[in-house]
């Protein structure tokens, strides 16, 4: 059998408040940006509370309250993580994920069993509960059980307990007194001898025929001497009726005191039971007597996933939207442990400006039909997350599918939100302050039975802070907000195509993303008012193809778009990245401004540029190179010109969480990078930031540099592309280098390789006139 990995990890205390987030992390580290509301998972261990996201694990410090956070950053192997439990015994949390792969942590070591995710098992893997007796783990599992020795830490056998040995989906199990085994499933009730040695045989598995065959039970447990389980009722998809049954005396009873309503965890210890329903928690004693029902967390709603009591009668709430929850079952007082992070893991888009991460969840298929998802936005600040939904924002309450986030440049309080299907959302301060739709903008619906239907896939600011708009399926397509005015476009060529993404070069020329169809065979158009918007006479605009002559565009769907510091505009298709070198030449008659290639070599042969990649995202930091995420291959950062491929981030070889990347967005005054993935947002701390004309507020961090430390030193706050030379308090030259953009970095050695020893050093930083002068010190202790 396969040897498990181990990994070591450093688990990085937290408060609450995820301070971690306000510190600046370290060059080349990860950081994740992730919801810590959505707690499905709660588990007891002697001197603290563990709970899981589907990202994470934490757990709360019963002595001071502290939280320690633990991701796949700092030692999971995974992510999707569906259930916990700790064993006492062995001092051992058991950590299981929806696509069956198991992390094992002891004493701050991850132990990792693959073994079940590796094998070729059809159909559902999900591990939906697990439960102990003794130093064996019993996974109900989406194809049947499987015995996990947590000693050993090895798969000890699987049980495959359906009609002769059929994969079954198994939910739950439990023991009783009497050393009988019931596992809960979507077909039945399976019971077997605890005692019988072979257990692998599916034959010593039977259905109890005292209780409905073929029902669901999705939920069991064991308490005050009975087996309680729930039975499920799908009277329609959305519409559950379940009910409680007992097992004891050797026959089955309705449990009649208990509600109706869906049930999503039974959960008991000695004292005792508690029952999650969608909305609220009940709470009872051995003798099944009713103590208390949970239904409001002032503040809050309940939508309960999982509810444990611990010793000290504190009842531990996993919830849906509010985290984690403690409810003192003596006193009835709640506390809220809420990490801050997005409300969900969705990114379709994402925004940087200054320190402002926005996020838009919303979206739309491959075929331009709106997804409908809840109207939420997501704003992090570099510190703390800022969550806009329907219930702060009731404005926002009436719309769906928010695809884009545009900020100001002059007023970073405002920001416009396009959403895919009702209109247009302006932003002051935290605060919805208007709307725009037909009625009160040149805004066009999509739908000509349904005026409200205004799909807004682009919007963005020109260079003079003018913001456009982009509608889709309307000819009259574009809509310019200059102060409080707009000014609509038609522009009969695009026949009412459904239009996507939307960027304003330096030029003021507008670039829009066409959807390439059987009714289409364009990608991209490009427009112009000349700078007239009063004028529509001299308007101009031009639809982009693969043809030679009018675009060459490397493939027929461009999915995006990013213009370079260089202005050259970078495109990414389904057969990779092209670039118009000269954009400015769209509309000049006989000039060429087609779309071109980028050769570049490997492994000895010369190919294009990603040819064999879909290209989903690009963004250009602060040195002009290129960070370009793909749907299947991970993430890319090449060089300014492309033809250098600098860094290579797949979920095998780095944290990303996914392979498949949605955006991609760039802090440039920190150089930190943000992927948004299919299954959530993380980001890495690069290298380049953006420069200035001149060198402004110029500091090194870390500063002083500690004896032991081992990461590289950054100087910030340069002019573009700066000459940096680093000396020691003597005037000799230790290090030279040319900033990234605005950030120079230094490992800490000289010319040799060796370590600075310790000491002042002088950094010197020179503009493109060569004009030199001591722009920081930097203390180093060895």
């Amino acid at each position: 059998m396969r040897l498990p990995i181990r990994l070591y990890v450093s688990l990085l205390f937290l408060s609450v408040l995820n301070t971690l987030n306000a510190q600046q992390i370290p060059i080349g580290q990860w950081r994740d940006e992730l919801p810590y509301t959505l707690c499905n998972s709660v588990s007891e261990a002697p001197d603290r509370i563990y709970c899981s996201t589907p990202y994470a694990i934490f757990y709360i410090s019963k002595e001071d309250n502290s939280v320690v956070r633990t991701t796949k950053i700092n030692g999971l192997s995974d992510i999707g993580i569906s259930c916990i439990k700790y064993n006492k015994d062995y001092n051992t949390l058991v950590i299981a994920y929806s696509n069956a792969n198991i992390d094992l942590l002891k004493d701050n070591v991850i132990i990792n069993i693959s073994d079940i995710k590796r094998k070729t098992i059809l159909g559902n893997k999900t591990i939906h509960s697990i439960y102990f007796i003794g130093k064996y783990a019993y996974l109900s599992c989406g194809f049947g059980i499987v015995v996990l020795d947590i000693d050993k830490e090895e798969i000890r056998d699987t049980y495959l307990i359906g009609q002769d040995g059929s994969q079954i989906n198994v939910l739950g199990l439990v023991k009783d007194d009497q050393d009988s085994l019931f596992a809960a499933s979507d077909h039945g009730l399976y019971k077997a001898s605890f005692k019988n040695p072979n257990l692998v045989n599916f034959a010593n598995w039977h259905k109890d025929l005292r209780i409905d065959t073929n029902a669901e039970y999705s939920s069991i447990t064991y308490f005050s001497n009975k087996i309680v389980v729930n039975k499920r009722n799908r009277v329609v998809p959305d519409i559950i009726r379940d009910t409680l049954y007992t097992y004891g005396s050797g026959s089955w009873s309705k449990w009649p005191q208990s509600p109706f309503d869906p049930v999503m965890k039974i959960e008991s210890n000695s004292k005792y039971l508690l029952v999650s329903y969608r909305y609220y928690i009940k709470v009872y004693d051995p003798s099944f007597k009713d103590l208390v029902q949970i239904g409001n967390y002032y503040p809050g709603t309940p939508f309960p996933l999982d509810a444990i009591a611990d010793k000290d009668d504190i009842a531990w709430i996993g919830d849906t939207y509010s985290g984690l929850i403690s409810f003192d079952l003596k006193q009835y007082l709640i506390n809220h442990y809420n990490l801050s992070g997005p409300l969900t893991d969705k990114a379709f888009s994402m925004t940087c400006k200054g320190n402002d991460l926005y996020i838009s969840p919303g979206g739309r298929d491959a075929s331009y039909v709106p997804l409908y998802f809840q109207p939420q936005i997501y704003q992090f600040d570099n510190t703390n997350w800022k969550n806009y939904t329907g219930y702060t924002n009731p404005p926002l309450s009436v719309c769906h599918d928010v695809v884009i986030v545009a900020v100001d440049p002059y007023d970073s309080k405002r920001f416009f939100a396009g959403t895919w299907g009702k209109g247009l959302l302006e932003f002051y301060n935290g605060e919805t302050v208007n709307r725009f739709v037909e009625s009160n903008s040149t805004l066009r619906h999509h739908s000509a039975s349904d005026t409200s239907d205004i799909r807004v896939g682009g919007v963005s600011f020109d260079r003079d802070g003018n913001l456009w708009v982009v509608t889709s399926h309307t000819n009259s397509c574009l809509s310019l907000k200059k102060g409080n005015n707009w000014y609509g476009f038609t522009i009969p060529i695009i026949q009412e195509s459904n239009l996507g993404t939307l960027l304003v070069d330096r030029n003021n020329q507008v670039w829009v993303t066409m959807y390439y169809g059987n009714m289409n065979p364009y990608s991209l158009f490009v427009f112009t008012d000349n700078g007239t918007p009063d004028n529509q006479n001299d308007d101009q605009a031009k639809k982009l193809n693969s043809t030679p002559g009018n675009g060459n565009l490397p493939g027929t769907t461009v999915y995006c778009m990013a213009e370079d510091l260089n202005g050259e505009i970078w495109i990414g298709t389904e057969k990779g990245i092209g670039v118009f070198y000269s954009p400015e030449n769209v509309f000049v008659p006989g000039q060429n401004f087609d779309a071109q290639r980028i050769l570049v070599e490997q492994d000895g042969y010369v190919q294009y540029l990603l040819e064999n990649e879909v290209a989903t995202a690009i963004a250009i930091d602060g040195a002009n190179r290129k960070w370009i995420g793909t749907d299947r291959g991970g993430v890319f950062l090449f060089s300014e010109d492309g033809t250098k491929q600098i860094y290579h981030f797949t979920e095998s070889n780095s944290p990303l969480l996914s392979n498949r990347i949605t955006s991609i967005a760039i802090n440039n005054l920190s150089g930190e990078v943000f992927f948004g993935t299919d299954k959530g947002v993380i980001s890495f701390k690069s290298t380049a930031t953006e420069g200035g004309e001149t060198n402004g507020n110029v500091y090194a961090y870390p500063n002083p540099v500690r004896e032991g430390y081992e990461g590289v030193i950054a100087i910030k706050g340069l002019v573009t592309n700066a000459q940096v030379k680093i000396t020691d308090i003597n005037g000799q030259l230790v290090f030279a280098t040319i900033a990234e953009g605005g950030q120079a970095i230094w490992d800490g050695k000289n010319f040799n390789g060796n370590r600075a020893k310790t000491g002042v050093y002088m950094v010197f930083a020179s503009d493109s006139n060569g004009k030199e002068k001591v722009v920081t010190k930097i203390l180093i202790i060895n």
